[in-house]
């Protein structure tokens, strides 16, 4: 399945193969969800929470190298050529981050990451409200 949303606008202006439909709302939920980010970012974290040391500053690199590559790879292996779903996978990636609790091993003094809750409600909100909001 390509990772690119297909909106009826597209099929309209012929920006797709006739035969294929307008994603769902379904088929939009999960093409905005970085899946093969945040299974990284969750590897990386679970290797880096098992060293003793140095662990704020790990989950720190792991972080922003991924922030940095998930626009990459969903411009560059994924084709994805819509800067409105890139920017709103991105942004689900960080909310994935913090949703896991990323955000707490990086910023342990900051008050409003010292709760995963905060970061798993808004992950529920965001991943089911986005797919309502872009539609390609």
């Amino acid at each position: 399945m390509p990772r690119q949303i297909r909106s009826a606008k597209d099929i309209t202006a012929g920006l797709t193969e006739t035969n294929l439909q307008e994603n769902t709302f379904k088929d939009r939920l999960v093409k905005l969800i970085p899946s093969e980010i945040v299974t990284a970012y969750i590897t990386l974290q679970g290797l880096i929470t098992s060293r003793p040391n140095d662990q704020q500053l790990f989950i720190l690199i792991a972080f922003i190298c991924l922030l940095i590559l998930t626009p990459l790879y969903l411009k560059y292996i994924s084709k994805v050529t819509k800067t409105e779903q890139i920017i709103f996978t991105t942004i689900a990636f960080v909310i994935w981050v913090m949703a896991s609790g990323g955000f707490h091993i990086m910023l342990p003094d900051a008050k409003i990451f010292n709760d995963d809750f905060l970061g798993s409600i808004l992950l529920v909100i965001y991943t089911l409200l986005i797919p309502f909001v872009y539609k390609g």
